[in-house]
């Protein structure tokens, strides 16, 4: 962390520290957490974490545990992990979600721990994304349960393959919830802030196919695949094309030798912007222009476009962002309003029609084995999360009735 932003964390955890007294037991999180980061899930490999956490959830007194049958769809090994809990007042459910894969593999991973954070041996990831945000529901719900807190119904979701598009989210059969509304706890190190806007990410293909040739003896009966896909990227601007839209071609796959006329290139891209009529320009302007090209070469093109996800767009008086922002505001902290370029599932449960706020972890450089979990801003996030889930419950209480005047003699 930055000199300024260490500062500035130390200005938070003192406020704090003086006028907040933490609700949840932050030890006990924070060994929930280091238990759940020494299980292997990367990889598609999720079924011993998922097991894990619906043991926790039975535990809680779950009145419904489920790992789906996800993977039968999307592959690999374990299931999305629903559970549903009662609330013990009268107000609309919540859900509560967080992803239990990790980016890569953490096998063999080696914890370190100080007084500020805990992080690995730089030898793998840390998998606090999003194992923190995992911790953190689990010990809401614990601490919801045992000091007898209001709240209103809860629905978890842990989803699996969230690291590779969404997959375990968009998988998820959204009949089994009730909640409309709910929280996502995958965001960053911040503590203040709130992500409420997202972008539509659309991932595309485009295979050239020409003709081969010997590159010396008779070039000119090729039609080179390779430089009609150069072509096709030089008529078209990437990176950041505006504050709200970026393009980029990831990958190029072709060619056999330096002596053979190519006659097949593959690219993968994608296009993400918070205006989803921006997209759409540029998917069309795209498939034009690679068609064009492989027509002007003597070539053809298949260009396929699919949707990875959708934009998310919270009004500033949505009731769960009005919820979050009380609910920092309690544990001291000023909420920022933000938004990310990446997707969450919160992108997924969008497109069920459930609307989601993003909410912090206190994991700092995530998808880099130089991950941490910063423990300050963890403990707060998590309180924060906690203090959101009780004020959805008492903003949605009906007011006391104001007593009738007394009547004068």
């Amino acid at each position: 962390m930055r000199p300024f932003g260490l500062l500035i964390g130390l200005l938070w955890y003192l406020a704090y520290a003086d006028s907040y007294q933490p609700l949840l037991n932050h030890e006990r999180m924070t060994q929930l957490f280091i238990e759940m980061a020494r299980i292997e899930s990367g990889s598609e490999n999720e079924a011993a974490i998922c097991e894990f956490v619906a043991k926790q959830l039975r535990a809680l007194g779950a009145e419904t545990v489920i790992i789906d049958e996800a993977s039968k769809q999307i592959g690999g090994t374990g299931g999305n992990v629903f559970a549903r809990f009662t609330g013990t007042v009268n107000a609309p459910p919540l859900l509560l979600n967080a992803h239990v894969d990790t980016v890569y593999s953490t096998e063999g991973i080696q914890l370190i721990r100080d007084e500020n954070e805990i992080r690995t041996d730089g030898k793998t990831i840390l998998g606090a994304d999003n194992k923190a945000g995992v911790a953190i529901i689990l010990e809401v719900i614990r601490t919801l349960k045992e000091r007898n807190l209001p709240h209103p119904p809860l629905e978890v979701v842990f989803t699996i393959r969230e690291e590779k598009g969404l997959l375990g989210a968009k998988a998820f059969d959204a009949r089994l919830l009730r909640a409309r509304t709910g929280l996502v706890v995958d965001g960053r190190e911040d503590p203040r802030a709130l992500f409420v806007q997202s972008p539509t990410h659309w991932k595309w293909e485009v295979v050239f196919l020409g003709k081969a040739a010997h590159a010396g003896a008779e070039p000119e009966k090729g039609r080179n695949a390779i430089a009609m896909a150069a072509k096709a990227i030089a008529q078209m601007a990437w990176g950041r094309l505006d504050a709200e839209t970026s393009a980029n071609v990831g990958v190029i796959e072709g060619g056999q030798a330096m002596n053979v006329v190519p006659d097949r290139v593959k690219l993968v891209g994608e296009f993400r912007s918070f205006d989803p009529a921006r997209v759409q320009a540029l998917r069309e302007r795209w498939q034009a222009i690679c068609e064009q090209v492989a027509r002007e070469s003597d070539g053809s093109a298949e260009v396929q476009f699919s949707q990875t996800f959708e934009a998310v767009r919270l009004p500033e008086d949505a009731p769960i962002v009005r919820a979050a922002v009380a609910g920092l505001k309690t544990v001291g902290i000023e909420a920022k309003l933000e938004r990310t370029g990446g997707g969450s599932d919160a992108n997924a449960f969008a497109l069920k029609g459930i609307q989601c706020l993003v909410f912090p972890t206190g994991a700092d450089r995530i998808h880099t084995p130089q991950e941490r979990l910063l423990l300050r801003n963890f403990y707060l996030c998590g309180e924060g999360v906690l203090q959101t889930v009780l004020q959805w419950a008492q903003m949605h209480q009906p007011a006391p009735a104001t007593p009738a005047p007394a009547a004068i003699p």
